[in-house]
């Protein structure tokens, strides 16, 4: 099987971007025996899909099938009718982006939502996150499927090697922050409030650790250094960081946002409490108290097949289903047939200018 993947930019030395998990899947699935073509969109923001056009074109020779990853990225796919499509949201593509100030979302992302929604309607099969993409897209049928882990990086280590390894001091309480303390979307003003109330109920100070340009890996080293993290994101699909927290049996104190709660329920040293910064405070106490053996992060990733490759193998029987659909769509063009199809592709229209 040959499969073109369309995804945002990946990362790359000095690049960490945000498309780790996309990458390792891209990774996995050619450890299963797909044969992973991959165009990510590098460049001038407002010209990138665009000049990404001839390569997309160039490519389609030699595929099956087009995953696209992000609404975004299925607006170019869909620039194409000769291949079936997989379109995987991320996120943000359906449930936005927030306003600096947390209280409502961006122009721009109440525009797109309604777009890349009816872009659902228009490839051969969806890929979503969380069941609260699910229902966002309902009556469009999608596979729930969350990014997986890779639990040989993300594993248990001795914490006072790991800070020695990141040069953090050996004593001291320190909490991870998952993302940028900039970016709104994550909440970093809640987290710091919770914390502010936990170091008043310990008398102790806690250090705040975020994972902002962290290159992908050192993630797992980051995460094994601190004592547990706090998840205050306002939207996520599927938070992969936090999956990647339980894999290191890392304690994780977060709020009902995405599918923390459903991820987090009934396992031992994790929590999900309200928005509220007096309650995450006395949780991340509670958890920063507990023994770390009672922590079963990594017990309940594996028990859930939430490994890199089970995941791998419930993408590629997605990828199996739409070419069983479309059973004319799996034989590679000639070129004078690519040629002929791609001479109808027209410009992008203003969703993909970003």
């Amino acid at each position: 099987m040959r499969v073109l993947s369309i995804s945002p930019e990946l990362p790359s030395p000095g690049v960490p971007g945000t498309m780790a998990a996309t990458a390792r899947q891209i990774e996995s699935l050619r450890a299963l025996g797909v044969d992973m073509h991959v165009l990510d969109m590098k460049g001038i923001p407002k010209l990138k899909y665009l000049f990404a056009i001839p390569r997309m074109r160039s490519l389609l020779r030699r595929v099956d099938l087009v995953h696209a990853h992000y609404g975004f990225c299925g607006w170019l796919a869909r620039l194409q009718l000769r291949k079936p499509i997989v379109l995987s949201y991320m996120g943000s593509d359906l449930l936005g982006e927030p306003t600096s100030d947390g209280r409502g979302l961006e122009w721009f992302s109440r525009t797109m939502i309604p777009r890349n929604k009816r872009m659902s309607r228009m490839v051969d099969a969806v890929i979503v996150k969380s069941a609260e993409m699910a229902t966002v897209l309902a009556p469009v049928e999608s596979h729930v499927i969350p990014n997986g882990v890779d639990v040989t990086l993300f594993r248990p280590r001795d914490r006072a090697a790991a800070r020695k390894e990141l040069g953090l001091p050996p004593d001291g309480w320190a909490v991870l922050f998952p993302g940028n303390p900039d970016d709104p979307r994550k909440g970093y003003p809640l987290a710091c409030e919770a914390v502010r109330h936990a170091s008043a109920l310990l008398e102790a100070e806690i250090r705040i650790v975020p994972l902002k340009g962290i290159p992908p890996d050192r993630v797992a080293t980051t995460m094994n250094a601190c004592d547990a993290m706090l998840m205050t994101s306002l939207i996520e699909g599927s938070p992969n960081v936090v999956k990647e927290a339980m894999a290191c049996n890392l304690p994780v104190a977060g709020v009902p946002v995405g599918d923390v709660e459903q991820m987090l329920a009934d396992v031992p040293g994790y929590a999900v409490c309200p928005r509220d910064a007096a309650q995450l405070g006395r949780r991340l106490v509670a958890l920063l108290n507990l023994p770390h053996e009672a922590v079963s992060g990594r017990r309940a990733i594996e028990s859930r097949r939430l490994d890199l490759e089970g995941v791998a193998r419930r993408v590629l029987q997605v990828y199996e289903e739409t070419l069983e659909s479309r059973p004319d769509a799996g034989v590679i063009e000639s070129e004078q047939q690519c040629d002929e199809a791609s001479a109808s592709l027209h410009p992008p229209c203003s969703c993909l200018d970003l």
